[in-house]
């Protein structure tokens, strides 16, 4: 049934988080270019924490790299506050905005907020995602909304979709992460009515756990435990959700999100090298299915 799709899974889909990758910024961007990838999603602290150079250096090391940069994340706790701290966390968006449109990033990732100050009134969080859609709207950017699995207000994603129909602007859609899709204990169906034009990236990640783990064993397994598809339990999941978005129409990058300690005592190289045995391992699995 999938079969059509499979010469689509193809390296260039794929992007890598350089959360997996220890040591400097060139490091990270000329191991993901070596092993024939076309794309990286960045973080805040690539840029700002360059140790030579600054923000323009960091940015010229990106923009020479040739990389396509399909994320920048991550702006966290946005929605639901009101007053200074409102006043503070879009002076933070705007920043942001502007260090995601220099290095060439398509794409602004949001995660639904764990603030305990955050209203969950669905309206205000309506009203500050449109007014993202509008800050990131003149510098040419998309903002994805990721639901977070231990959001405070909003964790799953259709919840998440909900929200998204009603900011109703074309350049907000969804993040789509796995880890937090079946950490809530859901399956790929649960995306069922959600257009794939609306899925603005889809992170992979694979784990050591086949169970819905407690909110605090959540984050820590999501900051420090996270494998590449087919090196855990989430295997023959991960292989029926991208199966599922393709099938569907999904024609975006996917991008792999493997933040894990182990990697950050490992060469780039090493680590990209699983990311492309990572690539082959689904596409092989797809062309079985």
């Amino acid at each position: 049934m999938l079969t059509d799709t499979v010469p689509t899974m193809e390296r260039f889909r794929f992007a890598i988080d350089t959360t997996a990758l220890a040591g400097a910024l060139e490091d990270k961007l000329s191991a993901i270019v070596e092993a024939g990838f076309a794309s990286v999603t960045l973080s805040a602290k690539d840029l700002v924490g360059e140790q030579t150079g600054g923000l323009e250096q960091a940015v010229r090391r990106v923009r020479d790299s040739k990389l396509a940069v399909s994320g920048f994340l991550a702006l966290r706790d946005f929605e639901g506050l009101s007053g200074r701290f409102l006043d503070y966390k879009v002076d933070i968006a705007k920043s942001m905005l502007r260090m995601a449109q220099q290095a060439g990033a398509e794409l602004l990732l949001v995660s639904s907020s764990t603030s305990p100050h955050a209203s969950g009134e669905s309206e205000m969080i309506v009203q500050h995602l449109q007014l993202l859609s509008a800050l990131a709207t003149p510098l040419g950017l998309r903002i994805g909304y990721e639901p977070l699995a231990w959001g405070r207000h909003v964790n799953d994603y259709p919840s998440a979709w909900r929200v998204i129909e009603r900011v109703n602007r074309e350049n907000v859609g969804l993040v789509l992460d796995s880890f937090h899709l079946f950490a809530r204990g859901m399956q790929p169906d649960a995306l069922a009515g959600i257009p794939p034009d609306r899925v603005f990236l889809v992170q992979l990640s694979d784990a050591m756990y086949d169970y819905v783990p407690a909110l605090d064993e959540m984050v820590e397994l999501s900051l420090h435990h996270r494998f590449f598809p087919g090196e855990g339990e989430h295997s023959r999941a991960l292989v029926e959700l991208v199966g599922q978005l393709e099938a569907a129409g999904y024609r975006g990058r996917y991008a792999f999100e493997v933040a894990n300690d182990d990697y950050q005592h490992c060469p780039p190289s090493v680590v990209v090298q699983r990311a492309g045995q990572a690539v082959d391992w689904l596409s092989s699995r797809l062309l079985a299915g």
